[in-house]
């Protein structure tokens, strides 16, 4: 069983994209420490690991990797993952809030045509509607893999440094992007409540500067 097996993909992969579509994506897509010799997409995954995230991110990271008419093949199948992945019982917050910032991205470095800059607005928001939950998942407390904490620092002699505290939060692009696009299309309170929302449940940026930005052009309106 390789990755395309594993998330159900295979037959999509097969009769979605052309030979050529399939050969340059699977030779230039090489995980970080996976050996250069070996094609990963379809190497077997018995007694592997698949890290933190799931479908979602796979295909987000094989639409950056795609060229041409591939790209937006790719993207559509991303989009349509997340929407998947949202209506399951249990979801993978860190899997679907990676991929919908790359979806955010790639709609908005297209935002001359109305269409991507609708869908943008649109997966901006979606990506804000499981902010909570997705800063949780961000935030959780590192755990040592294999062992428990306690027996790790009955090995070390000391308590190991780096777990059980809360970890840095990343970017929300959902939260930045919409609040830029709300501020050019004059709507400044819009901007503000959320650069505040995204402030007060951790996300890491400039948010307390774009919040005294916001505040002084709402000032000088009245």
């Amino acid at each position: 069983m390789d990755i395309l097996d594993k998330y159900e993909l295979k037959e999509w992969w097969l009769t979605s994209l052309t030979a050529a579509h399939r050969d340059q994506i699977s030779r230039d897509y090489q995980p970080m420490g996976y050996p250069t010799s070996e094609c990963y997409l379809y190497a077997n995954l018995v007694g592997k690991t698949y890290g933190e995230t799931d479908k979602c991110c796979l295909l987000n990271v094989l639409a950056c990797v795609a060229k041409d008419d591939a790209k937006d093949i790719i993207w559509d199948k991303t989009e349509q993952a997340v929407k998947e992945a949202l209506n399951r019982p249990r979801k993978n917050y860190k899997d679907i809030h990676l991929a919908l910032t790359g979806l955010i991205k790639h709609h908005y470095s297209l935002r001359d045509n109305p269409s991507h800059y609708n869908k943008a607005k649109e997966l901006c928001q979606l990506q804000i509607s499981i902010a909570i939950q997705a800063a949780k998942v961000f935030s959780k407390p590192l755990k040592p893999k294999g062992i428990s904490l306690k027996k790790l620092e009955e090995i070390l002699g000391h308590k190991p440094v780096g777990y059980d505290v809360p970890q840095i939060m990343p970017s929300h692009i959902g939260y930045k992007q919409l609040a830029i696009i709300l501020e050019k299309e004059g709507d400044l309170k819009g901007a503000l409540e959320l650069s505040r929302k995204a402030l007060k449940q951790g996300w890491n940026d400039d948010y307390k500067k774009r919040i005294t930005k916001l505040e002084s052009k709402l000032a000088k309106q009245k």
